[in-house]
């Protein structure tokens, strides 16, 4: 009988991982380094960069325990990243405000952030 042993990842592996994926070898990261506002990645890229950890870590941020707001502590109109695309007209916008919708609300992620999910979520 074997028994698997998860190693909890590193803050230094973990910074690691989003320097790899972001391409950024030059910039200093620390945990405050933010996802969105310092590194720009954000929208789909955002979502995939969370998918290469689930992955890269042996993690799942969403399980039938916990959901992915759970997770990341997010309210309910709290999102980790922008929506991508332009709404140059500001259509999407009024059309919103007209259905008298909240505006959401985007919390940037910042790598100390994603690290300390990763441990919390390590299997």
């Amino acid at each position: 009988m074997s028994l698997e042993v998860s190693v909890k990842p590193t803050l230094e592996e973990v910074i690691e991982f989003v320097r790899d994926y972001s391409g950024d070898h030059k910039s200093v990261m620390t945990e405050h380094t933010r996802l969105e506002a310092d590194l720009g990645i954000t929208g789909d890229e955002g979502v995939e960069l969370l998918e290469e950890a689930e992955k890269k870590f042996g993690v799942s941020f969403v399980t039938e325990e916990r959901s992915f707001q759970e997770t990341f502590g997010l309210g309910d109109n709290e999102y980790l990243f922008h929506a991508e695309g332009l709404d140059l007209l500001g259509i999407g916008r009024l059309v919103s405000w007209l259905r008298k919708e909240p505006r959401p609300v985007v919390r940037d992620l910042s790598v100390g952030e994603l690290w300390r999910v990763l441990r919390m979520v390590q299997l």
